[in-house]
């Protein structure tokens, strides 16, 4: 069996990277990624901002960055990220896995 090239870049950077960035990587936008791990049950929007389910919380799939700022009017404010480390990549790239070979093996019976 080949090697798969993702899984080895995956694998091989201990960055964690935006949904953006993850998504580039398998040609999709990352509103679909968003909406693809939705449907998987890994995350769900709240108050219009993505957050992990709480089943998935402790696994180490994201780190939650939070940045201070100030509005033009002066009062504080507080902006939350949450990047995918390489074990949420590597989820990720199970779900699309796992998507793709269900899309074949339908396409085949029909």
């Amino acid at each position: 069996m080949n090697p798969d090239p993702m899984l080895e870049r995956i694998l091989a950077d201990k960055r964690s990277m935006t949904t953006t960035q993850v998504a580039k990587g398998y040609g999709m936008s990352a509103r679909k990624l968003n909406a693809l791990l939705e449907q998987a049950g890994i995350q769900r929007k709240v108050n219009g901002s993505w957050e992990l389910c709480t089943a998935h919380l402790k696994r180490g799939l994201v780190t939650i960055n939070e940045y201070p700022f100030m509005h033009r009017n002066g009062s504080a404010d507080c902006k939350t990220t949450m990047t995918w480390t390489p074990i949420g990549r590597l989820q990720i790239h199970d779900i699309i896995q796992s998507q793709s070979t269900n899309r074949r093996e339908s396409h085949a019976t029909t």
